[in-house]
């Protein structure tokens, strides 16, 4: 049997025995379901489903047909009474077909065949998801930079911070509102609890003794990562947050035991693993380096596809950070080899907001290159603070010191703040009213324009050049020299810009960037072969506003 929809672009049921001319048809990097029955119901599936360090109850042998055909050995899940599943994204086509294996009769020894065919390139261009999961790029100009889909195309990086999303009164219309938003000002990264202890129980999928998954509610996250999906949106997902004396609340085997579920479940979809929320990686909730170390690479043995896995830090100066402070997981896990790439999280105020390039910088210079990412940043709180200007300094900043993508929180989003399930108060500053978009903030409009702009031109090629601009306090600058610039002047002003090795006789075009209007300026051309001076449009006393921008500079024989 065949159900289609958004929440599973393709399912089959195992027990129809698909074969021959009951061929399903399943396109590219879409979810394939196999649904199967136990023949008898445990006391706890969950739990004996998965004993800690032992094998899956339930797995499922999917062969590609044809000479060197891929195989891939999938874990299913249990879903509830007698119900398991198991997912899988064929990640090429051709014909394709599965065997079910396990000890209790009635999930094992189930078969079946699809034909999988790809995607057209126009219907990629409308859900990029189409072109397969991320992975770290080691080819092309600047190997273990920056990321790409499956297919090798550059992937950019903009994340939304949606922590508390899993709160069990939020509607799927309030999501979906979300989602599209996101989607449409170009974000392509939700980062969201899939936590077996979140902030509370309402967002918490695990009971109190961490032994029993409310199904329903894992069922209604899923949902969601679907529809973002759907959307073109890569879902970070981790599965725990910080909490104190989880080594004696939890459990370690218990955190193991979520931990392999989550990737048994959520095979399928286009989402990237995260170890845990705000962790110093060192004793914060009791539980020392090691386990995290064995943690990271556990996660990574559990998953067929080799996902991108990284954790998620906490910073210098606050509680949870104090006793082992790291700006980012450069300092800690860089040489883990299950660690595909680094994050920082440089917190929240002003300060904090400056620590961004040299951050990215720092990370930069290690080796081997991996690519790193700030996923919390100075969050736009309510307009105005910070302000639009803050938030682009950060992203900007970042992305030019080398930075393979920059993530964003503000307004309601962050907390989940909403009408069916508002969030409380606290010390972090927030409108509590629902009469203005706070979707809409400035800042987050801004880090629209910035991704469009970036995605029109191979950003993937630039390294870092801050030597390149003089004679102006804004040093950020990432370029190929002598064919492409790109210099953030975060006060304006006139800077002076390093053309060379080109020519006197190469020309030039540039533009500028108004990141206060989120529009293009004209700019004009210029000769190469020597260090060139360029004003921003407008400066004080005959322009009072401060304004921050970005000079593009490009060779003008290409066409844009």
């Amino acid at each position: 049997m065949m159900r289609s929809g958004f929440l599973f672009a393709a399912m089959a049921t195992a027990a129809a025995g698909l074969s021959g001319s009951g061929e399903a048809a399943v396109r590219q990097w879409e979810v394939f379901e196999i649904e199967c029955s136990a023949s008898s119901e445990m006391a706890n599936p969950y739990a004996e489903g998965l004993p800690d360090k032992g094998e899956a109850y339930l797995k499922a042998v999917f062969k590609q047909e044809g000479s060197g055909g891929k195989e891939y050995t999938m874990a299913g899940f249990w879903d509830g009474g007698r119900t398991w599943r198991v997912r899988f994204a064929p990640p090429l086509p051709g014909e394709w077909t599965y065997l079910t294996v396990s000890k209790d009769s009635g999930l094992n020894g189930k078969k079946g065949r699809f034909a999988c065919q790809e995607w057209a390139e126009k219907e990629k261009k409308v859900n990029s998801t189409r072109r397969g999961f991320l992975r770290v790029a080691h080819g092309g100009p600047r190997p273990g930079r920056t990321f790409e889909y499956a297919d090798g195309t550059p992937f950019f990086w903009l994340g939304d911070t949606w922590w508390n999303w899993t709160k069990r009164k939020i509607t799927f219309d309030s999501f979906r509102k979300l989602a599209d938003d996101r989607a449409e000002k170009g974000f392509s990264v939700g980062h969201l609890f899939f936590a077996g202890s979140g902030w509370g129980r309402e967002s918490s999928s695990l009971d109190r003794t961490y032994t029993h998954p409310d199904i329903e509610h894992i069922r209604s996250i899923e949902r969601m990562i679907a529809y973002a999906n759907e959307k073109g949106i890569t879902v970070w997902v981790h599965g725990w947050w910080s909490q104190p004396r989880m080594n004696e609340r939890v459990g370690e085997e218990n955190m193991r035991r979520w931990w392999r579920y989550l990737v048994h479940r959520l095979a399928a979809y286009n989402v990237i693993w995260v170890l845990a929320g705000e962790y110093n990686m060192h004793n914060y909730g009791g539980l020392g380096l090691p386990f995290w170390k064995k943690l990271g690479k556990l996660i990574k043995a559990e998953d067929p596809y080799d996902r991108i896995v990284s954790a998620h830090p906490t910073p210098p100066g606050w509680e949870g950070g104090a006793d082992a402070p790291q700006w980012s997981t450069t300092e800690v896990l860089h040489k883990e080899g299950w660690l595909d790439y680094n994050q920082s999280q440089v917190g929240h105020g002003r300060w904090r907001n400056e620590m961004i390039p040299w951050v990215v910088e720092q990370s930069y210079r290690r080796k081997p290159p991996k690519p790193i990412v700030v996923t919390e940043p100075w969050y736009e709180f309510i307009e105005g603070n910070p302000t639009a200007q803050d938030i682009r300094f950060g992203a900007w900043s970042a992305i030019l010191s080398g930075a393979a993508g920059h993530s964003y929180a503000g307004g309601h989003v962050w907390k989940a703040h909403v009408p069916e399930a508002p969030a409380g108060a606290d010390t972090w500053p927030m409108e509590m009213g629902f009469e203005a978009n706070t979707l809409d903030y400035p800042g987050a409009r801004s880090l629209g324009f910035m991704t469009r702009f970036l995605r029109s031109v191979p950003w993937w090629t630039l390294e870092p050049h801050p030597e390149r601009v003089s004679e102006n306090p804004s040093r950020y600058c990432a370029a190929v020299p002598g064919e492409r610039y790109l210099v953030y002047l975060r006060w304006g002003g006139v800077a002076k810009i390093d053309l060379r090795p080109s020519n006197e006789q190469d020309a030039f075009r540039y533009e500028w960037l108004d990141l206060t209007a989120d529009r293009k300026r004209e700019g004009g051309s210029v000769g190469g072969g020597a260090v060139r001076a360029f004003a921003a449009p407008g400066d004080y006393p005959g322009t009072l506003e401060a304004k921050d921008w970005v000079l593009h500079i490009y060779r003008a024989e290409e066409r844009r």
